[in-house]
């Protein structure tokens, strides 16, 4: 999708280019375009892309005014919008930790943009490099989204797949396809990825589930309780 003249419906600008910086659109499960002008906020959207607390979200949403303590005026515009299922709806900053420390006008804009989300009653969350997700999550995270749209959710693939994990403890994957010869059945891996993204199976998003083209050793697979099933589906 080209991004040349206009930003995409309901953001105020374009991502920007910063020297080569990790940047891209997405359409999220609500069907909105959504930017990301960094790796860090690529990271936050694969997380309120799977949160079933999260409705919808939206990038650069809008344009915030305040006046810094020197009483010069300034604009700000947050990284992310989110509307949660409760009706709760949140402003998301992604920022580096670093770059935060060593720049006061930051923390300046952050406070500023709390008061404005109080007065709303609204929230201000901040994300920095220390608190979004890395290594083994985040490469989960990264491959399992391929496989969120429901065209992987194959009815008959998904009943064998709770079927064969209710009642069982953390088990491998293997010890689950072996006995039924599924070994290199694409759709059924692939409903199993999907059902993973959605939470409807559980794994440890801070181990490897696949590993030099197959399952991890250590990677082990349970059901997931009845109420996050249901809030999965």
């Amino acid at each position: 999708m080209s991004l040349k003249r206009n930003p995409p419906p309901g953001n105020v600008r374009r991502v920007r280019s910063l020297g080569g910086n990790f940047r891209g659109v997405t359409t999220n499960k609500r069907g909105r375009v959504v930017q990301f002008e960094s790796e860090l906020e690529r990271k936050l959207v694969l997380l309120l892309e799977r949160d079933p607390t999260v409705a919808d979200f939206g990038s650069q949403p809008e344009v915030l005014h305040f006046t810094s303590a020197d009483d010069r005026p300034h604009t700000y515009t947050p990284d992310f919008q989110v509307w949660r299922t409760t009706g709760l709806i949140e402003l998301h900053e992604v920022t580096v930790a670093a770059r935060r420390e060593s720049r006061a006008s930051l923390p300046e804009r952050e406070a500023a943009a709390q008061v404005i989300c109080r007065e709303r009653g609204w929230r201000y969350v901040l994300h920095t490099d220390q608190t979004l997700p890395s290594g083994y999550e985040y490469a989960n995270l990264d491959f399992l989204s391929a496989f969120r749209s429901r065209i992987h959710a194959n009815p008959e693939h998904t009943t064998w797949w709770l079927g064969q994990l209710r009642g069982r403890s953390p088990t491998a994957p293997r010890a689950v396809l072996a006995p039924a010869g599924l070994e290199t059945t694409g759709l059924v891996l692939n409903t199993l990825y999907h059902l993973l993204w959605h939470g409807l199976i559980q794994m440890d998003w801070q181990q490897p589930v696949l590993w030099h083209g197959d399952f991890h050793p250590a990677a082990r697979l349970w059901l997931a309780s009845p109420k996050h099933q249901e809030a999965g589906r």
